[in-house]
């Protein structure tokens, strides 16, 4: 798994993710090989070529590997891993390939992040009332910036 520094790249790696979703749905992208290239043509792989420190690589990285295929390939498989996590795609790690499922579109075409489909995947429960379906909406992460008015406070809400 490749991990983030920054507050920056944890927020540019969820939109990634989203993004390689949306390609694999849309079927411009149907394996890593396919990823591995979408990838180059990112502005993420601009700003890693641009500020490589940035995004955890040594000041040499560009000079072993000026494309940073390595780099994309790890991203590639990490991206195809979490999103396979959370059953929004089938990833075969051995061919590479990526199969669309049902809830990968609906998070495709609504725009719902990973986090939030990994939470519904946790909580979700065929039993629940709608105050609990509520409740479990409310943590969505798409709320996350959705700010409460004063009278709302009071009223409870």
């Amino acid at each position: 798994m490749v991990s983030c520094v920054g507050s920056g790249q944890e927020s540019g790696r969820i939109t990634d993710i989203l993004k390689l979703n949306a390609e694999i749905v849309l079927g411009t992208v149907q394996n890593a090989k396919e990823a591995l290239n979408w990838l180059s043509y990112t502005y993420l792989y601009i700003r890693m070529v641009q500020n490589p420190k940035h995004y955890g690589l040594s000041s040499d990285a560009l000079k072993r590997d000026q494309l940073l295929e390595g780099r994309r390939a790890d991203l590639v498989h990490s991206t195809a891993t979490i999103l396979d996590k959370n059953n929004l795609v089938v990833y075969d790690r051995k061919s590479g390939y990526f199969q669309v499922t049902d809830l990968g579109r609906i998070s495709s075409y609504y725009y719902i992040n990973q986090g939030t489909i990994a939470t519904y995947n946790e909580h979700l429960k065929r039993t629940m009332s709608d105050v609990e379906l509520c409740r479990l909406f409310s943590l969505s992460a798409e709320f996350k910036y959705v700010t409460v008015i004063q009278v709302e406070k009071k009223w409870n809400l």
